[in-house]
């Protein structure tokens, strides 16, 4: 008769035990991780159109803004120029009871409109960007519920913001 190995390798089953939990692991990062990202994403694309994919227009406020000087405010769009129809600037300082509509040209997607506070004085800006399409209108800034936010920005003193920076860099 012969005999039959029946003894066990105790270091086979713990081999045998790592891969499967390693391939389990492996499994949930790569899968759920999937899922996870396709939940954000489409949060984001349906729900907030504040944000840059659903926006067709852009700006960044430049910082800071500073008294006394001329200041560039920058719109940039990705519509091509033969689709845009019009392009305006709302603006006013505090010292004006009503915003003031200027039209902007653009050049090959850049709308800018120069403030200069010798021909608007004021200590406080508010402005917004409206440019009529072929398909629509786009304004800029928006919030997160796509509604119109206005840009309101103070207007500092150079010497005093300078000052502060060096102590705040100590």
């Amino acid at each position: 008769m012969s005999s039959v190995c029946t003894k066990t390798y105790p270091f086979f089953f713990t081999i045998i035990h790592y891969i499967r939990i390693k391939s389990f692991i492996l499994y949930l990062i790569l899968f759920n991780s999937s899922i996870l990202f396709a939940q954000i994403e489409n949060q984001v694309r349906d729900k907030n159109p504040g944000l840059f994919k659903n926006q067709r227009l852009f700006h960044s406020p430049p910082k800071p803004l500073f008294k006394g000087r001329k200041h560039n405010l920058d719109f940039v769009t990705s519509i091509p120029q033969d689709s845009i129809i019009s392009g305006s600037l709302f603006f006013k300082t505090n010292f004006m009871a009503y915003h003031r509509e200027f039209i902007i040209k653009d050049k090959h997607g850049l709308f800018r409109f120069t403030y200069d506070p010798e021909i608007f004085p004021g200590t406080h800006l508010e402005y917004y960007f409206v440019m009529k399409t072929v398909t629509g209108v786009h304004a800029s800034p928006v919030d997160d519920n796509g509604k119109l936010a206005p840009v309101n920005k103070l207007l500092i003193d150079p010497v005093q913001y300078y000052k502060q920076q060096s102590r705040l860099n100590k």
